[in-house]
This record gives C-alpha cells, sequence and structure tokens, in this order.
C-alpha cells in the first residue's frame, strides 16, 4: 500500500459540508453547522483553486491575512480535482452521491470530462441533485456566484452552483467590486467567489516554485481586499477545492501491456480509473497490481467504495468509477500522452489521497 493516504471526513469534516454549515448560519432551514461558524445575515464563500493546507503554512509569511485566519485543515474529496470538489462544495454531497467523480470517467460507453462540458447534455441530466445554493435562494436569501465570464454557460457550473445568478467577473478588481456590490443586496446575502490563478500555475511551474510563491501573494491580497469595508455581521470563508505536489517522475500507463484488456483509461496522472472489458476486471486488476508495485496504489472499484473514498455511492453512479484505481505514490504521475499529453506533462498535480492533495485550509473573518 502507499503510504499516507487520508481518506475524507465525509460527513464531519469535508469540503462536502462547509455550504451547508453556511447555510445554517444564515438561518436556512434543514440545515447543520459542522464547522461552528455561527450565525449571521450575509456571508462570502471563496474558493482558491490549488490552495492547500501544506502549502499555506509551508509558506505562511507570504500568506499572513489568511494563515492568519486559518481554522483547518479540513478535507475536500475524492477525487482531489475541481470538478469533483466544486459539485461537492456546491450540493453538499459526496462524489458518490452527487456523481462528478473525476476529471474524466466513464458515462456510458462515452468518456465524460466535466471541465469542458458545455450546454449538452443539460446539468441536470449528469447531476440531478439540488444544490444548497438553489435551497438558500428557494429560503429568501440573494444568492450570486461571482466567477470568470467563460464559466457562466457551462455544465459544470450548471451542476455545482445552479441557483445563484452569475456575475462574470475576468479581472481581480471586478470580482472584488462585484462580490462587495452582491453581499449587500436584500436582508440575506450569498456571494461566491473563485481564484484560479494558483491553480494554473502550480501546474506549470510547480508548488514549491517562485511562480507558486508570487501567486500565493497575489491570493493573499485578494483576501485583504475582500475583507475591507465588509457590511456588519458578515461572514467571509475562504477554502481550496484540493492542494497540489510536485510531481518529477513521470510512469508511463498507456503502453500495451497495461492496456490490455481495457477499454477505457480516465481520471488524470495522480488518479488513473481503469475500464476493463467486460469480465476482465480481475485479469486487469492484477496486471496493473504487478506493474506498479511500489508506484501507485492499484484497488478495485469495490475496494475504493468499501473504503469509503468516495463516501455513499448511489447505484445510479457505480459504473461511473473505474473498474480499477491507480493512486500514484509521492512525487509521481502516471503518464498517458496518447490521450491527455498536455495535463501529463504538467509539473504540479492532483487528484490522489495523500495529505498535500487532500487538506485544504478553512479561514473564517467575522465582521
Amino acid at each position: 500500500m502507499v503510504a499516507g493516504i487520508r481518506v475524507p471526513d465525509y460527513g464531519r469534516g469535508s469540503l462536502a459540508e462547509l455550504l451547508p454549515s453556511v447555510c445554517d448560519g444564515l438561518r436556512v432551514p434543514g440545515f447543520w453547522d459542522y464547522f461552528e461558524l455561527g450565525e449571521f445575515r450575509r456571508a462570502i464563500v471563496v474558493v482558491i483553486d490549488g490552495l492547500g493546507y501544506e502549502q499555506l503554512h509551508r509558506h505562511e509569511s507570504l500568506a499572513p491575512v489568511l494563515s492568519g485566519a486559518d481554522r483547518g485543515p479540513i478535507t475536500t474529496v475524492f477525487p482531489s480535482t475541481t470538478p469533483t470538489a466544486l459539485t461537492s462544495l456546491g450540493t453538499g454531497l459526496a462524489p458518490g452521491a452527487h456523481g462528478l467523480i473525476g476529471a474524466t470517467f466513464r458515462m456510458g460507453d462515452q468518456l465524460f470530462a466535466p471541465l469542458g462540458w458545455g450546454q449538452e447534455p443539460p446539468a441536470t441530466v449528469i447531476q440531478p441533485e439540488p444544490t444548497c445554493w438553489e435551497r438558500a435562494a428557494s429560503a429568501g436569501v440573494h444568492v450570486a456566484i461571482v466567477s470568470p465570464r467563460p464559466y457562466r454557460d457551462g455544465g459544470l457550473t450548471g451542476s455545482a452552483f445552479r441557483g445563484g445568478r452569475y456575475i462574470g467577473a475576468d479581472a481581480i478588481g471586478e470580482r472584488v467590486a462585484e462580490i462587495h456590490r452582491e453581499v449587500r443586496n436584500g436582508t440575506r446575502a450569498l456571494v461566491y467567489g473563485y481564484w484560479e490563478g494558483l491553480d494554473k500555475v502550480g501546474h506549470v511551474h510547480g508548488v514549491d516554485s517562485p511562480h507558486y510563491r508570487a501567486e500565493l501573494v497575489m491570493v493573499d491580497q485578494f483576501i485583504a481586499a475582500l475583507r475591507t469595508d465588509l457590511p456588519a455581521d458578515t461572514a467571509l470563508i475562504v477554502t481550496a477545492d484540493h492542494g497540489m505536489v510536485d510531481c518529477d517522475t513521470a510512469v508511463e500507463v498507456d503502453g500495451a501491456d497495461l492496456l490490455t484488456e481495457v477499454s477505457m483509461l480516465a481520471g488524470e496522472p495522480r488518479m488513473r480509473q481503469v475500464y476493463a472489458r467486460p469480465g476482465r476486471t480481475g485479469a486487469v486488476l492484477a496486471r496493473w497490481q504487478e506493474e506498479l508495485l511500489g508506484q501507485a496504489e492499484v484497488i478495485s472499484r469495490d475496494e475504493a467504495i468499501d473504503r469509503e473514498w468516495f463516501g455513499e455511492v448511489t447505484s445510479d453512479h457505480r459504473d461511473r468509477i473505474g473498474d480499477v484505481l491507480a493512486l500514484a505514490d509521492s512525487g509521481i504521475r502516471l503518464v498517458a500522452n496518447s490521450r491527455d499529453s498536455i495535463l501529463s506533462g504538467l509539473r504540479g498535480q492532483h487528484g490522489a489521497l495523500t495529505e498535500a492533495e487532500i487538506l485544504v485550509p478553512l479561514a473564517v473573518f467575522r465582521d
């Protein structure tokens, strides 16, 4: 077994419990405050893409505002990747319940990629569960989503954020201004904000790079600007969708031996989902375990479900999970150049269950 696996704290202290806690603070019926945030009339929830707890506290001096208010760590979800985590945030559900179980995964006989998802199929077809944003809006809370314009009409936005008024804002100052305006709307307000730059820099340059550190300084300035001049009785809550690790060792997995009796390869370099041909799961599992011994934790779908890596898995979503899962050891990326050469070539990665990927901060500012 690969060392350092950390299973998400579903039902107690994972990212899936954060928005329910916020909704309880806003006195929306049917929620529970898992994180003891208390009550408030207005809330801003910000996700910093790619900011793990370990990365933040390794560089506390670069982000004094954010690290000084951190109550974490909390866990994100599995796989520790953006579409899965954001949908868990928005729905309050573990991945096995909402069904977006990876960066790519099988839907029927097709490979489905949530980050490239347009308007078809409709979001409610892939992810029909109600969101916390919808429930808050139904209870009379003004709900707004402030995020980049290109994401407005994407299926992932519909899956994770439906129920809120979407406000496109590309420049960082524009986002600050829009968030400040929206949080003043109505007698109760819930506003979402997002920072994508840290994840992008981390992927290209790595989390130990000067580029990542410089971007972290900018993140802290963003949070400091959001804190300024907030209305009374406002909570500003900052977290992340996942952490990251530098992966300088590439292990090829799309060669002929490993793909024997495989119908589809999905996931990402830190967590590959392998779909076997009918009746060949046992043979594929044995082959991957033998070839990747000491480099990855390779288990069956049934074992991953038994270990509660995805939380409770509904029957409708079971077949979306790979028959075989391969989680790379620290510092390793499982490269599939014939399928995702650009992603496979990136230094910074995430998706597996190491603490560097799973633990994220939870910073709380109360006015």
